[in-house]
């Protein structure tokens, strides 16, 4: 069976043929990134939204000025984990 992945807000999922639903293939429950955990994946504009509960303009503001690095991918922006701890890091030290 071909293993097609899709890539939302909602992170990366498993796309099942409707074909292979009718001959009763279960689907792959293995993680599409392999050797990674949920941590160490990328994350969305949404994704940080929910997390620091802020809005967009937030965020874009974090980029402007330099706090966010942004990983740029076929229209969509991205972001490592990392920088987003470096984030966290750089507010801990400014609230200090």
């Amino acid at each position: 069976m071909k293993r097609i992945f899709i890539m939302d807000d909602n992170g990366i999922r498993e796309y099942v043929p409707a074909d292979s639903i009718q001959k009763n293939i279960p689907p792959s429950t293995e993680n599409p990134i392999e050797g990674k955990e949920v941590e160490d994946q990328l994350l969305t504009i949404a994704d940080l939204v929910k997390k620091f509960r802020v809005t967009r303009p937030t965020i874009y503001a974090w980029i402007e000025k330099g706090f966010l690095k942004k990983i740029p991918l076929g229209g969509r922006v991205l972001f490592h984990p990392d920088d987003i701890k470096a984030l966290i890091e750089k507010m801990r030290e400014a609230s200090s």
